[in-house]
């Protein structure tokens, strides 16, 4: 089992996925058959109108007993069915993960939230056309890109390298999720990083993306047609998980990444996975491109 953060059960859970879910449920309890205010329900449970809005969004952490206060009061019967399935997920909103721990202490948003999404997921795709996803980083291509003499940034803070070392071994502990990936052809030749660190990077993958193993990485060559698909124009993740949570999706930008949580957004992003994995490379092919440049950059160096 993972190390990461489990439910009451056992089941790995990303905490905030799991408070996502609890405060939909909130407010179709609250809307359903007619629609109540967050005003009117807060002030008849004796909580304040902003935090009940809070806890809808899941973007506040309460004790289960006073979630629960708040379901008996929206009508569910105490000790039913779906006071039981209500009372799992309070109780599942409460957790915290490894990422809040005082060692991960300045860590940034972009590093906590795919920690939390990743801690219950149960399979992962990752699209990137420049870099090669962060769970499948080697050491010296992980180093390098916090490194602000490579990248250009600001000097990054050591806590993300941490951040970024504790989710590969999150993800590759037994019982992980299953992780797909499609990268296009430049994020195999295009040197990002310093050629002995890239070197490592492409020895890492090809240790790491045997037949057996929990990767399917696919490269999408520049060759090709990309006919009736929405052309990718950003990185982005998508996240199933090990229980009933919907799935999700995070899009990267330069300076910031958005979260996907409307069904048609992250319908529209599994359809470009589809078109995007019957375009890409097989694993075997997709192999002897990594295996091709490898030994091209061994002969540079």
């Amino acid at each position: 089992m993972p190390l990461g953060s489990t439910s009451a059960n056992g089941e790995r859970i990303s905490p905030y996925s799991r408070r996502l879910h609890l405060g939909d449920g909130l407010r179709r309890l609250r809307q359903e058959p007619t629609d109540r205010s967050i005003a009117e329900i807060a002030r008849a449970v004796g909580i304040d109108r902003t935090l009940l809005n809070r806890i809808e969004n899941g973007q506040r952490r309460v004790p289960a007993d006073q979630t629960m206060k708040i379901v008996e009061h929206l009508g569910v019967e105490q000790h039913s069915t779906q006071w039981q399935e209500y009372y799992a997920l309070a109780r599942d909103a409460t957790v915290s993960g490894w990422w809040e721990n005082k060692a991960f202490k300045g860590l940034s948003p972009r590093q906590a939230l795919p920690a939390d999404l990743e801690a219950g997921a149960s399979r992962i795709r990752w699209y990137d056309f420049n870099l090669i996803p962060g769970l499948l980083q080697s050491p010296a291509y992980l180093r390098a890109r916090h490194d602000p003499s490579i990248t250009g940034d600001s000097a990054d803070n050591p806590v993300e390298i941490r951040c970024r070392e504790r989710r590969q071994q999150e993800a590759f502990a037994p019982g992980g999720p299953r992780i797909e990936v499609i990268v296009e052809e430049t994020a195999i030749r295009r040197l990002m990083v310093p050629r002995p660190a890239m070197l490592e990077q492409l020895e890492y993958l090809l240790k790491l993306i045997d037949d057996d193993g929990p990767v399917e990485f696919r490269v999408l060559p520049v060759g090709g047609e990309l006919l009736k698909l929405r052309a990718p124009r950003s990185p982005w993740q998508l996240y199933d998980f090990v229980v009933n949570d919907p799935p999700l999706a995070i899009v990267e930008s330069l300076t910031e990444d958005v979260l996907l949580r409307e069904h048609k957004e992250v319908a529209n992003h599994d359809r470009l996975w589809q078109g995007l994995h019957r375009l890409a490379l097989p694993p075997g092919e997709s192999r002897k491109m990594i295996a091709g440049q490898a030994e091209i950059l061994a002969k540079e160096q």
